[in-house]
């Protein structure tokens, strides 16, 4: 029911007695009435009222009712509004025909009872309501209708389209007006005007949704179809629904393309090793480039955890999890690792690892790049090793170069403090007078200053030959016992100075070694005043010499000072002190030790030291090889004449050999003249070459004795040119090379220019004068 007090009716009659009485009954009934006389007024009000119904008069002025209900229903807006005819004078079956053929929704005459008119209202009021219900669901049905996407009409069991929604319009491009009525197969005339069965066609055998896709152009298109049927199963029409799926389709045909082209990326790049993981690391796919790598064939490595290709080591720590939980919190996980072939071999490989995720972010696996960089690694390590050599080389270089440093300031120091020694008293005894005791002194300290020099001299000259592997040994049985007592006597003073107690426990009965007498003695001494020098006052120190199977042992235990443990490996090394400070306590080059294990070596034994610690003292001990028969003497090369340690009193007599000097320098040419003088030589001294040779056919000398470096023309060239002479002017005059140049090759070179003897420098008086009698007396011999 609906509320009678909010219905407005418009009445239009021109009979004011019949307009009085109808408007009573309709107010009786509470309806809300408005009244107009003609048909003109009542156009006019219904724009304004918008009545719900309207009772009209036939007979008007003017516009008779009929054509007042024409216009009514002829205009959009007032249309819907049912009209009621009321007539007194049109009763006849024709004039209710025509009313209601204009259009009007009722008809009554007049006179008509109240119930009747006021039912005859409500009926048509119902009506109104259900059809505005009927049209608003209709409406709805549409806008639902019309706002898919997809074209939607429906069939009738022709197939003709009865009506259909706007989506259809645009997808078509057409109005409704040519889409109405027409048949489906005209929607897509070039499409599926050519098909025998189409879905609308087979939805009528099958009974069910039917559906195809279809392409008109360069547009896809998907039609699906419903059917449609009554309650007895009748097949009444179908809802066809036709879909622009030209993107679906475009995206499908790009997936289809990446697709192609991803297996051919597969297929083809071999250069890379490409594969990928479910989300439990199990592997799904594996390109032709991992099959290569890793040796291993697809159908035998799909399933396979990814672990299968991680080396032991990397597995023990979880490295193949360490790099899915990175690549999973970072959405990537790069490195570069040892992997394992199918053969078991390893190889350096750089990967990269991806998530793959879904739309949603959902984690469906991953996938995994490689590429084998094994020579690309083995070049960097090698590049590494080599630089690391350089840098070892280049510190030890530097290292080398720091020692030869420190050395050079030690052997300056080793050199001037002697020197200083040296130079002091020959000037305090040149400038004043002293009593004998003192004199004595003072030339003692000058001898023991000149020895300790020559000494350093002689360690040098032993080091150069030893780098020029030129130190030769005079090999011959020796008795070991005999050596160590004759090194033990030349250091006992030094012992009894110190207060030092020397304990010799030597067996005699050791057997003999192949080896050079002076240079065993020089080992011996070496160590043992080493062990005096780095023991304090009251000290011990001790020498065994004791056979083990084979070979014998000599063993020199101090206890003294002792070596830091992290210097023992260098104490044999060249110019290594453990302290080389400007505040040591102890001198020395640094070179005994190491002269001492090239001696060793050479007589084919060891030498190694040990030692608890600094204060602890220290223990050599030198092992060397027993012979087991008596070897013959066997002198390897040749050992020119030696008197060194011949007393200066025991010098020869020179009694009126001439003898010629040549030397540059004013204090080494006086010290030979003295020397030469105190044999009684006739001694001529020269200071260049030019004089020499000059005075040599005029004083008619004995023997020359020249130095090598002079300035403007060396002791080489004077030779040369005095072997160019004859006989009668001394070209076959007996010739000694006197020089600080004390090498083998100096000494080979000197003998090849023509001197006779080689004798470095510095020499002994008694030294000097043998070597200018040996030739004296030889020429005469041959004369």
């Amino acid at each position: 029911m609906f509320d009678q007090q909010l219905i407005t009716i418009l009445h239009v009659d021109d009979n004011e007695t019949n307009r009085y009485a109808v408007n009573r009954m309709l107010r009786r009934a509470g309806f809300n009435v408005i009244e107009a006389v003609t048909g003109e007024a009542a156009l006019h009000l219904v724009d304004q009222a918008k009545p719900d119904l309207i009772i009209l008069d036939v007979r008007l002025p003017g516009i008779d009712g009929f054509e007042v209900c024409r216009q009514l229903k002829a205009n959009a807006t007032t249309a819907f509004i049912p009209v009621l005819h009321l007539s007194a004078s049109f009763i006849e079956s024709r004039d209710k025909a025509q009313g209601l053929d204009s259009g009007a929704d009722g008809y009554l005459a007049q006179p008509v009872e109240p119930i009747e008119l006021i039912a005859t209202i409500r009926a048509l009021l119902r009506i109104r309501r259900a059809e505005e219900s009927a049209l608003t669901l209709a409406q709805e049905w549409q806008s639902t209708f019309d706002a898919m996407n997809d074209g939607v009409c429906l069939l009738n069991q022709e197939g003709r389209i009865m009506r259909c929604n706007s989506a259809m319009t645009r997808l078509l491009s057409k109005p409704f007006s040519e889409l109405i009525s027409c048949l489906h197969q005209e929607l897509m005339p070039s499409t599926l005007g050519s098909v025998e069965a189409t879905p609308f066609t087979r939805v009528q055998q099958t009974r069910q949704r039917e559906s195809q896709e279809v392409q008109c152009g360069r547009r896809w298109f998907s039609v699906t179809v419903d059917p449609i049927f009554q309650d007895g199963g009748t097949f009444i029409g179908a809802v066809y629904v036709l879909a622009d799926i030209t993107d679906r389709k475009q995206a499908e045909e790009a997936l289809r393309v990446s697709e192609e082209r991803f297996r051919l990326l597969l297929e083809n790049v071999t250069d890379y090793a490409i594969f990928f993981l479910d989300t439990q690391a199990r592997i799904i796919r594996w390109s032709l480039g991992a099959e290569r790598i890793f040796g291993y064939q697809e159908p035998e490595i799909l399933g396979k955890p990814s672990s299968i290709i991680f080396i032991p080591e990397d597995l023990q720590i979880g490295a193949d999890k360490e790099e899915l939980e990175t690549a999973v919190a970072e959405d990537r996980a790069e490195n570069e690792r040892w992997h394992i072939r199918k053969d078991g071999s390893w190889f350096w490989a750089s990967g990269i690892v991806t998530p793959l995720r879904d739309e949603a972010g959902q984690l469906r696996g991953f996938s995994k790049i490689m590429r084998d960089f094994t020579e690309r690694k083995r070049a960097e390590d090698e590049r590494n090793q080599l630089l690391a050599r350089e840098q070892e080389a280049r510190a030890a270089a530097e290292a080398a170069n720091r020692l030869k440093d420190e050395f050079l300031a030690t052997l300056s120091h080793e050199l001037r403090s002697p020197l200083n020694a040296m130079l002091g008293w020959t000037r305090l005894l040149n400038s004043r007078q002293f009593d004998e005791a003192t004199t004595a002194r003072a030339l003692q300290t000058i001898e023991r200053s000149a020895k300790s020099q020559a000494q350093l001299v002689e360690d040098l000259l032993d080091v150069s030959r030893i780098i020029q592997g030129k130190l030769r040994l005079n090999t011959r049985p020796v008795e070991l016992v005999s050596v160590i007592e004759s090194a033990i006597e030349t250091v006992r003073p030094a012992t009894e100075a110190k207060e030092i107690s020397l304990q010799c426990v030597l067996d005699p009965a050791t057997g003999s070694v192949a080896g050079d007498f002076d240079r065993l003695q020089q080992v011996v001494w070496t160590l043992v005043s080493n062990a005096i020098k780095f023991t304090p006052k009251g000290g011990q120190v001790q020498v065994r010499l004791e056979r083990v199977n084979s070979h014998v042992e000599i063993i020199v235990r101090d206890s003294g000072k002792g070596i830091d443990p992290e210097f023992v490996p260098y104490v044999f090394e060249r110019f290594r002190q453990a302290d080389s400070s400007s505040t040591r306590v102890y001198s020395g080059l640094g070179l005994g030790l190491a002269i001492v294990r090239h001696l060793v070596e050479l007589h084919g034994g060891t030498v190694r030291a040990h030692s608890e610690g600094e204060g602890k003292g220290a223990t050599f001990t030198v092992k060397l090889p027993l012979i087991p028969v008596r070897v013959k003497r066997h002198l390897d090369g040749h050992v020119h004449p030696t008197v060194a340690g011949v007393p200066f009193d025991n010098s020869p007599t020179l009694n009126g050999v001439r003898v010629l000097i040549v030397d540059d320098e004013v204090d080494s040419r006086e010290f030979l003249v003295t020397a030469l003088e105190q044999c009684e030589a006739k001694v001529f001294a020269f200071a260049s070459a030019s004089e020499a040779l000059e005075a040599l056919a005029r004083l008619k000398p004995d023997v020359l004795v020249s130095d090598i470096a002079m300035p403007l023309e060396d002791g080489y060239s004077l030779i040369r040119k005095v072997r160019q002479l004859s006989a009668e002017q001394g070209g076959q005059i007996p010739a000694i090379a006197l020089t600080a140049y004390a090498r083998a090759e100096d000494r080979m070179k000197a003998l090849a220019s023509g001197f006779q003897r080689h004798i470095p420098k510095p020499v002994e008086p008694a030294e000097l004068a043998t070597a200018v009698a040996s030739l004296t007396r030889a020429q005469y011999s041959s004369s």
